[in-house]
This record gives C-alpha cells, structure tokens and sequence, in this order.
C-alpha cells in the first residue's frame, strides 16, 4: 500500500490486506476522514494484484462506536448542518459495494449504525461473542436508511424494530439471521478471521471475483441501488429536536448526552 493512513493501520502481509479501524480513543466512531481514507484504501487494495482479501478489524475496547456523533454536531454549532455530510455527493452504494475482492470484518464488544451499514456491504462477518449490533442511535441523531443492504439482510419487521424503535442484537441472533457467519471467544477471533480470509486465498481469485460481481449485480437489479435516492431526499437529520440534541452534545458532552438520550427506554423492549 503506498499511503499514510490517520485513520486506519494497514498491513499487507503476502495475499491478506489487514486493516485496523483506529480511532480507539473514540471507540473507532467513522468520521469524513475514515470513510476517505477507507475508500482510498480500497482503491489501492484493488489495484494490487498481490492482494487477495482484506480483512478488516477495530483497534481497542470495541469494533466501532457507528457515526462520529461529535463531528455531526460540531457541523450544526459551525454551519447549522450535520458535519460530516457531502452535499455534493453522487447518490451511489458505498465504495465496499463496489470493491471486487472479499472483504471479512472480525467485531467485538459493540457495532453502532454506521459500522452496521459498512458490514453489510462486506462479505462474511466473524464476531467475538457478548458483541452487540446496535442502532439505538436511531432513537435520536440518527440519519436515513438509503442506500443500504440492511433490508435484505434482515425481515421486514426486525428491521423496522432497528430502526423504528433503536433496536439492538446480540451476535447469537445476528448470526441466525446469516448477518454473522460465525461467533467465537473474544481471544479466538484474530485467528478466525485469519483462517477465513487463508481459505478464501485458495479459491481461484478470478472465480470469487466473478461471483462476488454477479451477486452483487443480482441485488442491484433487484433495487438496491435505487435505495441510496433516498438517503438525499430525506436523511433523518434536521429537525428541531435532532438540532437541540446535538446541541446538547456540544452543551454537556456526548457521554451525557447520550445518557440522557437513552434513560427512558426499555433496553429489554428494544432488543430484537
């Protein structure tokens, strides 16, 4: 790999790309800069014919916090809109989407909105077990729902529960519904996600590249990538109550902030 990343470490060992998420300072919440610097990375992976796979893993207590809460508010303190946000962008599936080697994530401990949605564009999920699937950011500060392949990884009404009501899993339920492929003890999961992307190496590389096109070409004529329009139409940012909580997270701290967010709720009720 050629660049410096600030977000990310990156590591080529032989046909296996190992990324590290690397924020832990913020639970490895993405930011503009990592969701750059991720699609940046698979560019060069993509244009390296040495690699194969790319495994992908969170530095620190968790996988990844999801969207980086404080730079959405910093955005409304500065300019009045969420930070973070393109409003130039191009509605399009996320680079991982469109990346045509395997991508194996390995999780632990917490997987907020943002990781979800950056785990469903990838290939296999490996997570520690206790680890927990959470969009309980949707109950307030969270964004739309476009542009992502939750709707056929999930039933109609689990995801309207995620969503709808700030749902959350545990990683045995996400792997009965095939979102995981495996869950193993914490100390066992570096070796697993090894062991998945070395089996994987030894598959003709043309074959799961022609396969992973195809599928992928198979749910996009089924409407998936018609599903981002909606991201740019309505993104669940921008309402009253969306703007005082974000200032409240400037006011007091996001710690607090969400502590207050989420005090009423059911955490029983809420779980999938």
């Amino acid at each position: 790999m050629r660049t410096e990343f600030e977000t990310l470490l990156v590591n080529v060992d032989g046909p296996i790309c190992e990324v590290t998420l690397n924020r832990p300072e913020v639970r490895n919440a993405w930011n503009a800069l990592m969701h750059h610097e991720f699609d940046r990375m698979l560019d060069e992976a993509a244009d390296d014919d040495e690699v194969k796979v790319v495994t992908v893993r969170g530095a620190g207590e968790v996988f990844s916090a999801g969207h980086d809460l404080k730079e959405v508010a910093s955005g409304y303190a500065s300019v009045g809109k969420p930070g973070g946000w393109d409003p130039h962008r191009v509605p399009q599936l996320p680079r991982a989407w469109y990346f045509h080697k395997p991508i194996i994530a390995g999780v632990h401990q917490y997987v907020g909105p943002v990781a979800m949605h950056a785990l469903g564009t990838f290939d296999f999920v490996i997570a520690a077990e206790g680890t927990r699937f959470s969009f309980e950011q949707t109950r307030m500060g969270g964004g739309g729902n476009g542009g992502t392949t939750m709707v056929f990884h999930f039933p109609m009404r689990v995801w309207k529960k995620l969503y709808m009501m700030g749902g959350w899993m545990d990683a045995e339920q996400a792997r009965e519904f095939h979102f995981v492929q495996r869950v193993v003890k914490r100390e066992d999961l570096d070796a697993e996600v090894r062991r998945w992307a070395e089996e994987i190496c030894r598959v003709a590389q043309r074959q799961v590249q022609t396969a992973k096109e195809g599928i992928h070409r198979q749910y996009e004529l089924m409407g998936l990538g018609n599903m981002e329009l909606v991201q740019n139409r309505n993104s669940g940012h921008g309402s009253k109550p969306d703007m005082e909580w974000f200032q409240k997270v400037m006011d007091v701290g996001l710690k607090a902030a969400l502590a207050e967010r989420d005090g009423g709720f059911d955490q029983d009720l809420a779980r999938i």
